[in-house]
């Protein structure tokens, strides 16, 4: 018989343990522990009252996690264990979760796919979504990082404020991970720095695993003609900063100013993204 609780409810290491299993055999590796999804919760405003886990006579069987901001709301993740596939239960799943952000009057949904995966694109097509673009996760290999320009230790709202005015200034399409409130909620997570050039202000935010460095985000304020040699320069800037020689940039859009920047000072495309959107009302 199967039974829903809240992710509110449910103890936080028992849930872990859930979503290992059903992503034991997902192309990309999800490697959640509990800081790491504490974190997680707070930088994508992960709605713990509309994210779900459903279990089958007291096995935890699927879940389903979401995030809200206003009226948008995003499906974090979502899966069901192996036995369970193809019995209607991931079905099942996302109408509970939809229903939950309606009575939140969230008007759109969003999530992201890899494009590998036709069946789960095919799962969310026959449930409404529809692909809006493509994002790409970028590499670039820095051996010898060379600075030219000084950066600068910046406040977190200043960052904000200034994703904000970059949004507007330069026409940027941001996705939910790289969006003003994100930044801001994120920033006890990952070093941030600001810098002039060519007589316009720019930022990077930033972090490291042992292996690279990875830019969240990167901008500058009102000139896209600064956004290519900002980018190049922040990159440098990093890979000395972290002592590494790789550098790495995770699901930017197409259709975003810091995608073309990318392209043209050498990142390499390593995995693709689509972007999917619902439109509740």
């Amino acid at each position: 018989m199967e039974s829903v609780k809240l992710l509110a409810e449910f103890p936080v290491v028992r849930f872990l343990d859930l979503v290992n299993e059903v992503f034991s055999d997902y192309p990309v590796p999800v490697d959640w522990d509990t800081l790491s999804f504490n974190l997680d919760a707070r930088e994508n405003s992960i709605s713990f009252s509309d994210s779900f886990v459903f279990l089958k006579n007291d096995r935890p069987v699927g879940f389903i996690v979401c995030c809200l901001r206003k009226n948008r709301g995003r499906i974090d993740s979502m899966g069901v264990i192996k036995e369970e596939r193809g019995t209607g239960l991931a079905y099942r799943i996302l109408e509970h979760a939809l229903e939950a952000l309606r009575w939140k009057k969230a008007e759109t949904v969003v999530l992201e796919v890899l494009e590998s995966e036709a069946r789960a694109i095919r799962f969310y097509e026959k449930n409404g979504f529809r692909i809006t673009r493509k994002l790409f996760s970028l590499v670039k290999e820095n051996p010898t990082p060379v600075k030219k320009i000084t950066f600068f230790k910046a406040d977190p709202r200043w960052v904000h404020q200034s994703s904000v005015e970059a949004m507007i200034n330069l026409s940027r399409h941001p996705n939910w991970q790289r969006e003003p409130a994100t930044l801001l909620l994120a920033s006890s997570r990952y070093k941030m720095a600001r810098t002039n050039l060519l007589k316009d202000q720019g930022y990077v935010v930033w972090g490291s695993t042992q292996k690279n460095a990875f830019i969240v985000d990167c901008s500058p304020t009102k000139n896209k003609e600064s956004y290519t040699p900002l980018l190049n320069e922040a990159v440098n800037y990093v890979c000395d900063v972290e002592n590494k020689n790789v550098c790495t940039i995770a699901n930017v859009p197409e259709d975003d100013p810091l995608y073309n920047a990318a392209m043209e000072i050498g990142f390499e495309k390593i995995l693709t993204q689509l972007e999917m959107v619902l439109h509740l009302y």
